[in-house]
């Protein structure tokens, strides 16, 4: 089943006929893209919390 508007939408986009056909590959297209938005979010925050914890966030650097 088909989580999100853009998939749905893609899916509907297509021919009845050939809609079921491909159905699956969509819902695989889905998965990946909302694990890669998933990943991409950890890795977004894992940084603002690693910027934090060093108190690096908007430090200019030293030219040394």
């Amino acid at each position: 089943m088909l989580k999100t508007a853009f998939w749905q939408n893609a899916a509907r986009s297509l021919h009845p006929s050939v809609r079921r056909r491909y159905l699956a590959d969509f819902e695989r297209a889905e998965r990946w893209e909302l694990g890669l938005d998933a990943a991409i979010e950890a890795l977004s925050r894992a940084k603002s919390a690693l910027a934090r914890l060093f108190n690096t966030a908007g430090k200019p650097r030293s030219a040394h």
